[in-house]
């Protein structure tokens, strides 16, 4: 799946780096959105099949915690057509951080328990999670097991995505946008049978939205106000970051125990073969104009 070879080679695409405008204003840094109050948003669109298509642009979009989103920022994502928002934090961490946006239908699918990801706060501000967890972050964060232990929640999620009406959009976020979010956009994009080093590269991209000084401030910030001791570098890089073991791990771990993506959608969370055909027709495109 996301091991196939050949995938590093496509991590140093020149193109993440490309400027431009978007229509309502912001910059674009290859396929990141820049937003006031919303860390890493950005486009799934126009990431290539294995059959020659493409993933249509303005139709799938993820991110961190929309929390912090301005009534700018709402207006600038309506005009994207989001109207349908997959929110994959726990119902704790809807309690800590919460939003409000009428007209937009919000979904709740956590992919985390409440006990777990609170008690990972608490350790965290307390500077009580030694450095080896944290540099085994999806481990500590139980990430790997959210395929099983959140079936019912990834059934509502890929339920949300079939749903979407023609000519909107959704949007799915967690906390920082990179790890239950990365997961979630991996499965799909294997179902929408996106080539592996582009589910990889995908993937990737929230370590260059780290590195982007418009988002590096505030995460250094956060992990600073929230450990009361120096961290190491790869405990940093962990916490706000991602890594490519982790997504090869995945791709290990839903090989053994499902056989593949498609046999852990169709079959383990029920969505069968006419939901991936639908997903496919919902969000793929031809490359031919």
């Amino acid at each position: 799946m996301w091991t196939a070879g050949g995938i590093r080679a496509h991590l140093s695409d020149a193109v993440w780096l490309r400027r431009r405008r978007a229509p309502w204003g912001d910059q674009v840094i290859g396929r990141v959105l820049r937003f006031e109050g919303i860390r890493n948003l950005r486009d799934l669109g126009g990431r290539a099949t294995l059959d020659g298509r493409r993933v249509a642009h303005g139709r799938l979009y993820r991110s961190g915690s929309l929390h912090e989103m301005t009534g700018d920022d709402k207006s600038a994502l309506e005009e994207l057509g989001i109207r349908t928002v997959i929110d994959l934090r726990s119902h704790w961490e809807r309690r800590q951080q919460p939003y409000e946006w009428p007209g937009v239908r919000v979904i709740s699918a956590p992919l985390v328990d409440d006990q777990l990801v609170a008690s990972i706060n608490a350790r965290f501000e307390a500077g009580s999670i030694p450095d080896e967890e944290l540099e085994d972050w999806w481990r500590l964060t139980r990430v790997f097991q959210a395929p099983e232990e959140h079936s019912r929640s990834i059934r509502v999620i890929f339920d949300s995505f079939a749903g979407i009406a023609p000519g909107e959009a959704v949007l799915f976020h967690c906390r920082g946008g990179k790890d239950r979010t990365g997961l979630v956009a991996a499965l799909l994009l294997e179902a929408l049978d996106v080539a592996p080093a582009e589910i990889l590269a995908d993937f990737m991209l929230s370590n260059r939205v780290v590195g982007d000084e418009h988002h590096a401030g505030p995460i250094a910030a956060v992990v600073d106000a929230a450990s009361h001791r120096s961290l190491s570098k790869e405990a940093i890089q962990a916490v706000t970051g991602v890594k490519q073991e982790w997504l090869e791990s995945l791709s290990d771990y839903i090989e053994v125990q499902f056989g593949s993506v498609r046999n852990y959608l169709v079959d383990h969370i029920g969505i069968g073969v006419r939901g991936i055909e639908r997903l496919r027709e919902i969000y793929l495109e031809s490359t031919v104009s």
